[in-house]
């Protein structure tokens, strides 16, 4: 599959195939909730609502471009791709108080025990949705270890959308909402694959295509 007609297609993915990637990304995100109730003593619910293809250029916006911060993980092996789990800085804050037992809205400064809980959280979380996506292809798929950036949003994604780029002008945003207690957090987990994994997923869910 080239470029242009990766680019084609996964423009016009039909609505089956979203659902499947939608019901596939909501697996590892039951497992994700379960490991960071596991490691919190919280009740956790995460869920992605929906998947939205969108040009690489309009990811900054549909993100938001104001300071965010960002878990970010390199995906390579069976499947090659960028992975980011985005917060809203006033949220990371929240979420560490949860993680710490705290009322939400206790914690002000982002120091390096929010910055250690926040990248524990965002590891958790893109980790099973990449084992959900490896047991989906049925292939193994190596990670970086975790790394954090607090920054505008389009700084953030600068190198892995420039890399993408270079193949493709779309790639998949999913929206996810993450409950931890009574607390709802509306957060973007973002896969960013190369055209020949992309083509793995569509391969899968479509039997043979391309």
């Amino acid at each position: 599959m080239d470029s242009e007609n990766y680019g084609k297609y996964i423009k016009a993915l039909d609505e089956f195939a979203k659902s499947a990637l939608v019901e596939t990304f909501n697996i590892g995100a039951s497992k994700a909730a379960d490991a960071l109730s596991e490691m919190t003593g919280l009740t956790v619910n995460i869920t992605v609502p929906e998947i939205e293809i969108v040009p690489i250029k309009s990811v900054p916006e549909r993100v938001g471009e104001d300071v965010k911060v960002a878990v970010y993980i390199g995906l390579s092996g069976g499947f090659d791709g960028h992975a980011f789990f985005f917060l809203d800085f006033e949220d990371a804050l929240r979420m560490f108080d949860l993680m710490t037992g705290m009322p939400p809205g206790s914690t002000a400064e982002f120091d390096e025990m929010v910055r250690s809980a926040v990248i524990e959280a965002g590891n958790i979380l893109i980790s099973a949705f990449a084992n959900a996506l490896s047991e989906f292809l049925g292939e193994g798929i190596d990670q970086t270890p975790p790394d954090m950036a607090v920054d505008f949003t389009p700084a953030i994604l600068d190198f892995a959308l420039a890399d993408i780029g270079q193949y493709c002008d779309y790639t998949m945003l999913f929206k996810t909402t993450i409950h931890m207690e009574t607390v709802q957090f509306k957060e973007h987990f973002m896969i960013l694959p190369h055209p020949a994994s992309m083509k793995k997923i569509i391969e899968t869910l479509l039997g043979g295509f391309a």
